[in-house]
């Protein structure tokens, strides 16, 4: 006999009750899902073994899936008795969304969706969405209901392209329907566009250390997002005691936070009203923007699969050179921390996608250690280590003879610079043992 349990996915059912109608409807509207009938919630099976209980369930169900949903999910639910005796109900996603019950109509009375390990009526918003998806409607191609439109910002970043903003392009990107009207693909581009993106960095007491909001042509707000979020990228920079090389790295890896404010803008869902939010935390950063996954499921994401909800949005990024190989931005963000224990995580909900990145530098325990088992972390300069480097090589030296191994590879270097170095930037690192005539420097031992 098989464990039985619910989560995402599962429902478990004592009866065939009405209610079951509403939990079939949740899982066509969502990403499919089965229900089985005939277990306790605690996974106890009940099972029906008599024959004609068995072929009344069957001719019910048969008729639910005929006459009680609209619009008819044809071959979307499957049903039958599994080994234990119990009523297994597969449902597959939906095509046709929403689904609703026939006698209560599509509204919130009558759609529901699942939502974690339940289900809940939709909303109007949410029944829209649905509307919307289904008969393909593209919002970005829609006619703004702003048509008293200019192009300020958007036409110097174009400039900045060495390109100009004309009637001709307008129409080549979609700004302009066939009849001359504004798109709100244009009205996002726009000095008018309503469009705001949140950014906050927070102390460890949840504190505001920087609280920004950006308003205005989209392609505006991300210059101004990405500059910002670079700022915050802090760089931790550490010595290696064995070769004296700096080594920098980066809070958040290679290009992985610009990617997924990228990711943020190409794909949220615009006509949400919500915002799309970069917010930096001592450990991490989270970037959520509105809309789910579009059109595919988290696997096809995370393997860069590609999807559009804002093509001609994407086509204007990739014309302005701001998308490289788009498509790949997952792939390449966890690329990015390969090297790093901590890893980043995707979640998706129907109406918001969060990507969360850690920060390495807040979670690694950097093993590069000075001479003295510490890190080195004084602001030293480049003679600062070459010096220490020679006195690890050659406990004992004398200035000249430090001068002399350093000047053979820089010649600008003298006795003055090396003897002022030691003095003032390497106390802490070295010490003079000996006699002045005979004694020499030695890397300072811990006390």
């Amino acid at each position: 006999m098989r464990s039985y349990f619910e989560d995402e996915k599962t429902e478990l059912k004592r009866e065939l009750i009405d209610e079951v109608k509403s939990e079939i409807v949740a899982f066509l509207n969502s990403v499919g899902g089965t229900i089985f009938v005939g277990v306790e919630d605690d996974g106890t099976v009940i099972g029906f073994k008599d024959s004609n209980i068995k072929d009344d369930i069957d001719l019910k169900l048969g008729n639910w899936v005929q006459d009680a949903f609209f619009p008819k999910p044809a071959g979307l639910i499957n049903f039958f008795f599994n080994e234990d005796d119990v009523l297994e109900i597969q449902v597959s996603k939906g095509t046709s969304k929403p689904y609703y019950l026939r006698d209560k109509g599509p509204k919130p009375s009558g759609v529901y969706i699942r939502v974690g390990r339940s289900k809940r009526r939709a909303s109007d918003d949410e029944i829209l969405k649905m509307i919307m998806e289904t008969r393909r409607y593209s919002y970005e191609e829609d006619i703004s209901g702003e048509q008293d439109l200019t192009f300020k910002a958007f036409s110097r970043i174009l400039e900045d392209n060495e390109m100009k903003l004309t009637t001709r392009m307008m129409n080549t990107f979609g700004m302009k329907s066939r009849s001359g009207e504004y798109t709100n693909l244009a009205f996002l581009l726009s000095d008018q566009s309503d469009i705001v993106v949140k950014l906050a960095e927070y102390d460890s007491e949840m504190n505001f250390r920087i609280k920004k909001s950006f308003k205005g042509s989209l392609i505006k707000i991300l210059s101004d997002v990405e500059e910002q979020t670079e700022r915050l990228n802090d760089v931790k920079v550490v010595i290696d005691g064995s070769s004296f090389k700096r080594k920098e790295t980066k809070s958040y890896p290679g290009a992985s936070i610009r990617e997924m404010v990228l990711n943020a803008f190409c794909h949220a869902n615009y006509f949400i009203h919500s915002n799309i939010k970069i917010e930096f935390f001592p450990d991490k950063a989270k970037i959520s923007s509105p809309g789910g996954i579009f059109n595919a499921t988290m696997d096809d994401i995370m393997n860069g699969v590609q999807t559009y909800r804002n093509p001609r949005l994407v086509n204007v990024f990739d014309k302005l050179h701001l998308i490289e190989n788009f498509g790949t931005g997952i792939p390449r963000t966890l690329q990015s921390y390969e090297a790093y224990e901590v890893k980043p995580e995707f979640r998706a909900s129907e109406n918001f996608f969060i990507v969360t990145l850690p920060n390495v530098n807040y979670y690694r325990n950097d093993p590069i250690k000075d001479p003295l088992s510490d890190p080195i972390k004084d602001p030293l300069s480049d003679l600062d280590l070459e010096i220490l480097k020679a006195v690890k090589e050659n406990p004992g030296m004398n200035t000249v003879a430090i001068t002399d191994r350093i000047n053979a590879i820089n010649s600008a270097v003298n006795r003055d610079k090396v003897k002022n170095a030691l003095k003032r930037n390497l106390v802490n690192y070295v010490e003079h043992i000996g006699s002045k005539k005979s004694g020499g420097y030695y890397l300072r031992k811990k006390d």
